[in-house]
């Protein structure tokens, strides 16, 4: 199942809220999650994406009864976006398709002495749009190969994308939604929960949505441009020529044309290839004008501009999109569920609660009775005592014959009605859980880094339940660092080898203060080992009780900004709760 962006940035939203410092009842909120578990149909069968649009879908639900945000024109951010984005889709197409248009238009103005510059026509509405649209197909592709992962050059131009196209972007739009403030309070506040959201774990795939408005936007442009063109030319008597100081042989612009026209050549080349006669006829000397040039051969010229805007500018847009939409798809289907945040979220929602629930089984309670009276106890009566006699072998015993025992008088069957009503119902037995730990299979496992000194004087297999009941990983082993990346790096790097794609975890004390000396730390790990997430779990210290840190800690508070302003999206902080 893929999740919807809109799902994926309600989803953030949601945790977000549940992430504020004044969200202490942990218990709350894993009584809530397993509680929307236990309501979602097949929830035991379901993968990760099925289980969080389910638990979306509820919690939408919950949401809105508890904030009463479910009237008319109130949306949550993820709606938002989708009605934002489908707005802007169309504004932006149709504003390309507008610049296009009258420019086109505007530039094909002829006032019958000085024709239409070809050369100009085909550097700015033929030339320049295939230029950009290479470029723009190269950035998509670079990003659809790399993703959020990258050094060196390569994550420099993915920073410098993320700047332009998404920090930039929606910093103009929290400027231009300001003033709304005044008039739409309610769409303001819900706008204000979408601009102001933290974007990093799905900023790379924010990246397509832009692009391809931005796209739409060029499509628009090459689009009207046509358009323009080929209304102008159906309405007024247009002229086209050539001038040049380089090239001033028509053998020169022929061979120019020719090798431009080769995608369309084949279809009638007499109309839409310009020949050389009709070249060198159309050439403009500025000093003798246009006085001795023949209409036919100025005229000769549209067919092939018309073409050179479909093939080159209009084309290429179009395919441009198709694949942007793709590339969202697959980036929409590989988004990272597997991020701390999100498996804390689904070890909650599979994670039994023990707890004791008493029934009422509606049965009738008997009067209250007196008790009986104590009876007296009867006298004793002396036994005889009789002779015991041994039998002999081969002794025939002339005995008595033996009383038949009376037989036991028929118990009255209870009338037809009243059958039911006394048969014993079925004994109620509580429903075994099971203790097994809630790690999927074939999870990928985890590398857990720590003080070494800290991993001495504690019991590491406390460590290794924790994380994996509260992050649903597998811990394959642990490592002892000193924060020291030049000591560190040989042991972590040995242990990383058969890691296969899981986080590399560290351990940090939240009494720390964030310096640089240890951001950097972070980063060196990052650049070292760029294919591996690098999860920052906070602790208070690493005394078996003493771990959990609330989201409300000061100092958490400060690592959290610090690491956030790194920028790093596979760089995570998060904090330890006992579950």
């Amino acid at each position: 199942m893929i999740l919807p962006l809109k799902d994926i940035i309600d989803l953030d939203f949601f945790r977000g809220l549940d992430e504020k410092p004044e969200m202490v009842d942990t218990r709350g909120f894993a009584s809530r999650d397993r509680e929307i578990f236990r309501q979602i149909k097949d929830g035991d069968r379901l993968d990760d994406a099925g289980l969080i649009a389910g638990w979306l879908e509820h919690r939408r639900l919950l949401f809105s009864q508890e904030t009463g945000k479910g009237g008319p024109g109130a949306k949550l951010p993820g709606e938002l976006f989708a009605s934002f984005y489908a707005w802007i889709t169309k504004w932006a197409f149709a504003c390309g398709l507008a610049a296009g248009g009258l420019g086109a238009y505007s530039f094909l103005a002829y006032h019958g002495s000085r024709p239409v510059n070809v050369t100009l026509f085909i550097a700015v509405f033929i030339f320049l749009p295939a230029l950009l649209c290479l470029a723009a197909a190269l950035v998509g592709f670079h990003q659809f190969r790399s993703g959020p992962a990258g050094s060196g050059w390569a994550g420099a131009l993915h920073r410098l994308s993320m700047r332009l196209f998404i920090d930039k972007f929606m910093g103009r739009l929290q400027k231009w939604a300001a003033p709304v403030q005044k008039h739409f309070p309610q769409l303001s506040k819900d706008a204000g929960d979408l601009l102001h959201l933290d974007t990093r774990p799905f900023r790379s795939i924010l990246f397509w949505p832009v692009f391809i408005v931005l796209s739409l936007g060029a499509l628009g442009f090459s689009t009207g441009a046509l358009g323009g063109t080929f209304f102008r030319i159906m309405v007024t008597d247009m002229a086209f020529g050539w001038q040049s100081t380089l090239l001033t042989s028509g053998e020169s612009v022929h061979r120019l044309v020719t090798w431009m026209a080769l995608p369309w050549s084949w279809v009638m080349p007499d109309i839409f290839v310009p020949t050389l006669e009709q070249i060198e006829g159309s050439r403009i000397v500025l000093k003798e004008g246009i006085v001795g040039l023949a209409s036919e051969h100025l005229a000769a010229w549209w067919p092939f501009l018309c073409m050179g805007l479909l093939v080159y500018a209009l084309i290429p847009r179009i395919i441009l999109v198709g694949l942007a939409r793709a590339a969202r798809t697959l980036a929409l289907a590989r988004f990272d569920l597997s991020r701390p945040g999100y498996q804390r979220l689904l070890m909650r929602m599979r994670t039994p609660l023990m707890g004791m629930d008493i029934k009422e089984t509606g049965g009738s309670r008997a009067e209250f009775r007196a008790p009986l009276p104590r009876p007296e106890p009867a006298p004793v009566k002396a036994k005889e005592e009789r002779s015991v006699v041994m039998p002999q072998p081969a002794a025939i015993l002339n005995t008595s014959e033996p009383k038949l025992k009376p037989e036991p008088e028929p118990e009255p069957k209870p009338a037809p009605g009243l059958e039911s009503e006394l048969k014993p119902g079925p004994e109620f037995r509580p429903p075994i859980l099971s203790d097994e730990t809630r790690v999927k299979k074939n999870t990928p496992g985890a590398l857990v880094l720590g003080s070494a000194r800290g991993f001495q004087e504690n019991d590491m297999e406390q460590i290794r339940t924790g994380l994996e009941q509260q992050f649903g990983i597998h811990v394959t082993d642990t490592v002892g660092i000193h924060f020291d990346f030049d000591e560190d790096q040989d042991q972590i790097a040995a242990q990383v080898k058969n890691l296969g794609q899981g986080p590399l975890i560290v351990l940090q004390e939240v009494w720390q203060p964030p310096i640089r000396g240890l951001l950097y730390y972070f980063v060196q790990i990052r650049e070292c080992f760029p294919d591996f997430p690098l999860w920052i779990v906070m602790i208070q210290t690493m005394d078996q009780e003493e771990k959990d840190v609330a989201p409300s800690d000061v100092n958490f508070q400060v690592w959290k900004s610090a690491v956030n302003q790194l920028n790093d999206p596979l760089m995570t902080i998060e904090r330890w709760v006992s579950p």
